[in-house]
């Protein structure tokens, strides 16, 4: 859908022409122009690639959309956007809340594919946009840039809205999980272990010579068509270490995510996933996504045996997944989000992430902040309201609902 053309902002040069992108065919469409936006956004990552938004858009349909932000024939800027529903107990409402496109799938990162040349101009666009569509709250976590969080932020006005990059700690405040720990890799896997510390470099080349060139072990990749036994070999494994603490129903949710996030990665040709065996039996396996563009390598998740005792089952890995990259020409090894202090070890240097939280101070309507595009699904919460007994929540819904289509299709 192309929305209207607005005026160019002060101080812009050009005007821009938004649309609004809410179909499988349309992201279709977009393919050569999303492709030609990348090859000019120094700091894009895999997670915004046409591939890899394609194919997770394609497992949720009515899910997401995409704004973007043309000047003359040639995209310049482009927001993806999941759209989740919540319950509001305070207010009794059904709202829409606007969260990343990216997040469907547990991608790493997030935010704004930019061309810098319109980068501040194109995203002022794209939040003035937004702050006519129906939504509560706006939050982009793990948002990977230098400047662009800040720029988008400011274009929300302070006495409409409250802004702000929050904080974000888990394992109860002891991991900073926007700290993402990454290393540089050097032309030579040697060069690598020399830049460790002494204890890290000497317990790399002892596991290695103690386990894999002695035989005791094996390494092997799971490639395309292995990919989906190892992919559950390292769930079955992280699902033994994190479902007593995570409980049932949101290690399996992880687990299912996790699963699709790898699948994808094994479609698109991007997933790296070393095994360590003994003999038959699977000791350990880390996921990575691999960014070639950019040659980056993205851990991911890992599982191991719970039942081994010594830890080098990790180290191992690692070190044998940081050998392959450095021969394989990748610059950069992406230790995921969090600083645990087992990530340092490697010679990794934390970077930092946004986590953007942008909020209506006033809302007025119940039916203003619920989104079209959510209609399917606000249709399930009634009959989940009607089966859980809970018949007034069923009708608020039902009501939004009605005056949501009914704006919808305009006066008859």
């Amino acid at each position: 859908m192309t929305l209207q053309p607005r005026p160019p902002s002060v101080g812009a040069d050009v005007g821009f022409r938004l649309e609004s992108i809410e179909t499988q065919v349309q992201m279709l469409a977009l393919k050569s122009a999303w492709q030609d936006l990348e090859a000019r956004d120094p700091e894009g990552t895999v997670y915004l690639s046409w591939d890899w938004l394609a194919a997770t858009f394609a497992g949720y349909p009515g899910r997401w959309r995409v704004l973007i932000a043309w000047q003359g024939d040639q995209m310049v800027c482009a927001f993806p956007m999941k759209l989740r529903l919540h319950w509001s107990n305070s207010r009794q409402q059904l709202q829409t809340e606007i969260e990343a496109g990216g997040r469907l799938i547990y991608s790493e990162y997030t935010g704004f594919l930019c061309d810098p040349v319109y980068q501040n101009t194109a995203l002022s666009e794209i939040a003035q946009h937004l702050q006519n569509l129906p939504w509560v709250r706006l939050s982009l976590k793990y948002e990977d840039s230098t400047a662009r969080a800040a720029a988008f932020m400011a274009a929300f006005p302070e006495a409409q809205f409250r802004s702000r990059n929050k904080d974000y700690f888990i394992n109860a405040g002891s991991t900073d999980n926007l700290a993402c720990p990454r290393v540089t890799l050097p032309q030579s896997y040697e060069a690598y272990l020399d830049g460790l510390g002494k204890n890290m470099r000497q317990k790399m080349r002892r596991f290695s010579r103690k386990y894999l060139d002695s035989g005791a072990l094996r390494l092997s990749w799971a490639d395309a068509e292995d990919a989906g036994a190892g992919i559950e070999h390292l769930l079955r494994h992280w699902l033994v270490k994190w479902l007593p603490s995570k409980g049932e129903a949101k290690a399996r949710k992880s687990v299912n995510t996790y699963r699709k996030m790898l699948t994808q990665a094994a479609n698109l040709g991007l997933l790296r996933m070393p095994v360590l065996w003994q003999q038959d039996r699977c000791l350990g396996v880390l996921g990575h996504v691999l960014d070639p563009r950019h040659r980056q390598i993205h851990f991911i998740v890992a599982g191991r045996d719970e039942a081994v005792t010594g830890n080098f089952i990790g180290p191992l890995l690692h070190a044998q997944s940081v050998r392959w990259g450095i021969e394989n020409g990748y610059t950069s090894y992406d230790l995921c989000h969090g600083d645990e202090p087992y990530k340092f070890g490697y010679g990794a240097i934390a970077t930092r992430v946004n986590y953007v939280s942008i909020r209506r101070r006033y809302l007025t309507s119940p039916s203003a902040y619920l989104d079209p595009i959510c209609a399917p699904r606000a249709m399930t919460c009634v009959i989940d309201f009607l089966q859980q007994e809970q018949p007034a929540k069923a009708l608020i819904v039902a009501k939004q609902l009605q005056q949501v289509l009914a704006n919808t299709a305009g006066p008859q």
